[in-house]
């Protein structure tokens, strides 16, 4: 198998389109779920219904709550499924289409029907969850070992050229109309994915990794636990902690920005571009390092810094503080997030690329169930003060860091180039 730049780079769009879908998602719909409330910033500008932290957590959680169901399974169906345009599309042109109609309802109804409001998410959150595993796996089947950090560099930086439209110009469009952003983060998803479809070309399964056996997700999860060494267990598990660290940020950075900042929705979503441009310029990077240095030095770094990060992210007061500490803190997520993937996939067996994706899945949205609770949580038992989330995410990342220390496999595999 043939490492291909320009594969990649066309693969990433798929990523691009569903973490700018993803970017909106998460940085207005935790808005328009608390505005109204009596307490909640003016500044928000919008008509909400007007519920409580907590409950606004909860909500969030119901994609990953989804996700844990549907991902490792849909991985495992994808391994072992083949048609003739390969065994990842079939997913991905079913799902995106789907998406998309979720996705442009969700404004439509804010402030006037909470039922069809959560319908509209409910759509959105089954239909990206049928093709994101898929999309994900894609990069396993065309890339060998070696290349995999360097490979997820590109992919991140596709994924963070998403981010950054999302941030930028859907938050430049909210400005215009709380519909704009939804209609251009759900024609670009379908764009991307559309990219994907036509353009990535999927090994047969006698060229691919081809599964020995029909793959048993609960059966590979035993596999993990029963593990001597247990590394993968390990590994799983830091990703769990690390992603309630991200999740800190990620979810109620906006009402940080509203509350805390005093500025309005257009402009704190604007903000967490400076967050996601650094991962744009650093993710190749971060592939490189990792792939000289060995992954898990990399994330160790990383993981180091981000807990600093969101620590000293407690004290923010000020929107030119905040414009510092954001590239920062992505240039940390970076080293972190491009080198965990490759790890997990080289752990596993031949044939079960799209179960450890699965896996890795089951880890993360585990993860980011528990993490806006527990954050929602937090934050309401500290008056509503929004920057506790940072410490809160800092000491969930040190976690991480401690069962990072015994994993001892997961870096490259020389002899699959």
């Amino acid at each position: 198998m043939k490492f291909n730049y320009w594969r990649i780079l066309l693969l990433g769009f798929g990523f691009m389109g569903v973490t700018l879908l993803w970017g909106i998602y998460n940085a207005d719909v935790p808005i328009f779920l608390q505005a109204g409330r009596s307490d909640y910033s003016a500044t928000a500008g919008v008509p909400g219904f007007g519920l409580s932290v907590g409950l606004t957590g909860f909500i969030m959680t119901l994609d990953n709550i989804a996700a844990l169901f549907i991902l490792p399974f849909i991985g495992a169906m994808s391994d072992r499924l083949w048609t003739r345009i390969g065994r990842r599309k079939p997913f991905i042109i079913i799902g995106a289409p789907l998406a998309l109609i979720g996705f442009v309802a969700i404004p439509i109804f804010v402030g006037n029907s909470l039922v069809f409001f959560m319908a509209s998410i409910a759509l959105t959150l089954f239909a990206m969850d049928m093709f994101r595993t898929p999309v994900v796996s894609l990069m396993g089947d065309i890339t060998p070992s070696p290349k995999r950090s360097q490979a997820n560099g590109i992919i991140n930086l596709m994924g963070g050229v998403g981010a950054v439209l999302a941030f930028l110009i859907g938050g430049a469009l909210f400005k215009v109309s709380i519909n704009a952003p939804f209609y251009f983060g759900g024609a670009t998803m379908l764009f991307g994915c559309g990219i994907v479809i036509f353009f990535i070309r999927e090994p047969a399964p006698d060229k691919a990794y081809a599964a020995d056996e029909e793959p048993a997700l609960i059966k590979s999860l035993k596999a993990v636990i029963r593990d001597r060494d247990k590394s993968a267990l390990f590994l799983l598990g830091a990703i769990f902690f690390w992603f309630l660290g991200y999740g800190a940020l990620e979810v109620f950075f906006t009402s940080f920005a509203v509350n805390r900042l005093g500025v309005d929705i257009g402009s704190a979503t604007m903000l967490l571009a400076y967050f996601s441009i650094p991962i744009v310029v650093f993710s190749p990077l971060s592939g490189y390092i990792g792939a000289k240095l060995g992954r898990k030095r990399t994330i160790n770094f990383g993981i180091l810094f981000f807990a600093a990060l969101l620590a000293y992210s407690f004290t923010l007061n000020s929107v030119l503080e905040t414009k510092i500490v954001l590239p920062l803190c992505g240039i940390a997520w970076s080293l972190i997030l491009v080198n965990s993937l490759p790890m997990v996939l080289d752990m596993a067996p031949k044939g079960h690329l799209g179960i450890y994706t699965g896996l890795y899945y089951l880890a993360s949205q585990l993860s980011a169930i528990m993490g806006p609770l527990l954050a929602g949580l937090i934050i309401q038992m500290f008056a509503n003060n929004y920057a506790v989330a940072f410490i809160y995410g800092a000491i969930t990342v040190l976690i991480a860091y401690v069962l990072m220390r015994p994993v001892k496999r997961g870096e490259a595999v020389i002899d699959q180039v």
